[in-house]
């Protein structure tokens, strides 16, 4: 059986400035310890996920330069960010995949991902497939609609790996 296509673009280096920025995220960010697994904040229009509600919050200026960032990659800009830190190998996400309720429906997904490299893991929902995509400090990869309904993904815990903050952009619709 073939593998259904895995709509994923992973740009490499994508932030020159990518210490920066995450040094910035580790003194400026107020981190939420709402869920159990991994540490989150949001940023933007307001957010609805994993059972938590993030208000409406205001982009820091980094945040939002890299927001910019992701939106040359992506052809269109991103009005949410929401950001897992991950301390530790033993920090993870469980397989899930992305609800565009409520998003621009040809939006995509865009992850950047900072500090420690991180396995993503897609599998195609009959776990018949699998695909690793190793996320290293500065990357950025683009995820679309057609990835969300055929693949799941997730990143398993990793021994022996350091901090890595994750920033999710997404499309929201509507403005709130």
């Amino acid at each position: 059986m073939t593998a259904p296509p895995l709509d994923v673009r992973c740009i490499p280096n994508a932030l020159p400035d990518a210490d920066d920025v995450l040094a910035s995220l580790l003194t400026e960010v107020a981190w939420d310890d709402r869920m159990r697994a991994r540490r989150t904040a949001s940023f933007g229009v307001p957010y609805d996920y994993s059972g938590q509600h993030y208000e409406p919050a205001e982009m820091p200026p980094r945040i939002a330069a890299v927001a910019a960032r992701a939106a040359e990659h992506a052809g269109h800009p991103f009005n949410n960010c929401l950001a897992n830190r991950y301390d530790t190998g033993d920090n993870t996400m469980g397989f899930h995949r992305d609800s565009y309720d409520g998003l621009v429906p040809d939006s995509a997904i865009a992850i950047v991902s900072l500090g420690a490299t991180r396995t993503l893991v897609f599998r195609t929902l009959d776990r018949t497939h699998r695909i690793e995509l190793a996320l290293e400090h500065g990357s950025l990869l683009l995820m679309t609609r057609a990835t969300q309904r055929h693949w799941a993904h997730g990143v398993p815990r990793t021994a022996s790996t350091g901090l890595r903050i994750s920033l999710t952009f997404r499309r929201f619709a509507t403005e709130g």
